[in-house]
């Protein structure tokens, strides 16, 4: 699945900068640090660890601690990156635990050293995705656009999520990789409120000026509710609550 993080990385302008192991409790873990090319304190950090392996850790934070430890003395740290770096758990199951989900909440809940997201996938899903991109001749994020925009596919996961894997795992990669963008499609600009009143025919010009007026003065509230009151009814032509009551 790194190889789809990767791709989506590069596609929202990160690089990787480093591609090392980092040793806990006598096992190797890979670790791979992206970095923003234009905004170079941006940072994340994927951790590629098995199910087994993270629920069987006795503090899932020592290992975090293990992880800001070596990223603040590697070379490519400055203080700036403390505040705009984010863990990303790639986790692939293997034994499908009970534990996963409430430990999920735990990760991610934790304020202390990094913004955290659990990304959980099976071998299934990767392969899945894998066939569909070359099935369809489409990249990564051209798939996961397709994929988010299809009606069909998202109507068929809120009706069984657990019968749409790969919606599932797009929808995952959406939430756990939040610097995804969604490009919505659109008919033309998006009109004015002016425009879409002149358009449905529900307004003439004196109307819309009228409307404008009202706008204004409420961008520009006068010194108590009452003023408001009567300015707006000004605007729109009604008497005032002082008038009216002459």
């Amino acid at each position: 699945m790194i190889h789809v993080i990767k791709e989506i990385m590069f596609d929202c302008a990160y690089e990787n900068v480093v591609q090392t192991e980092v040793m806990f409790e006598e096992k190797e873990y890979n670790l791979n640090i992206f970095k923003h090319r234009e905004v170079e304190s941006q940072i994340f950090i994927v951790l590629q660890i098995l199910e087994s392996q993270l629920v069987a850790q006795d503090n899932y934070k020592d290992l975090v601690i293990e992880i800001a430890n070596y990223f603040r003395e590697n070379d490519i740290y400055v203080p700036d990156m403390d505040k705009n770096t984010s863990l990303i758990y790639c986790v692939k199951r293997d034994i499908k635990s009970n534990k996963l989900d409430e430990l999920k909440v735990k990760i991610e809940d934790d304020p202390f050293y990094f913004k955290k997201y659990v990304f959980v996938y099976s071998e299934a899903q990767s392969v899945e995705l894998k066939k569909l991109c070359k099935q369809h001749n489409q990249a990564i994020s051209e798939l996961i656009q397709t994929y988010i925009h299809d009606t069909e596919n998202f109507n068929k996961f809120k009706k069984n999520g657990d019968n749409e894997k790969i919606y599932k795992l797009v929808s995952e990669l959406f939430i756990k990789i939040p610097i995804i963008p969604i490009n919505f499609e659109t008919n033309g600009e998006i009109k004015s409120v002016s425009e879409y009143m002149l358009d449905i025919k529900k307004c003439n010009d004196d109307e819309l000026n009228r409307l404008d007026n009202i706008i204004e003065t409420l961008n520009n509230p006068q010194e108590n509710m009452e003023q408001l009151v009567d300015k707006v009814l000004g605007d729109w032509g009604f008497v005032s609550l002082e008038e009216k009551n002459e």
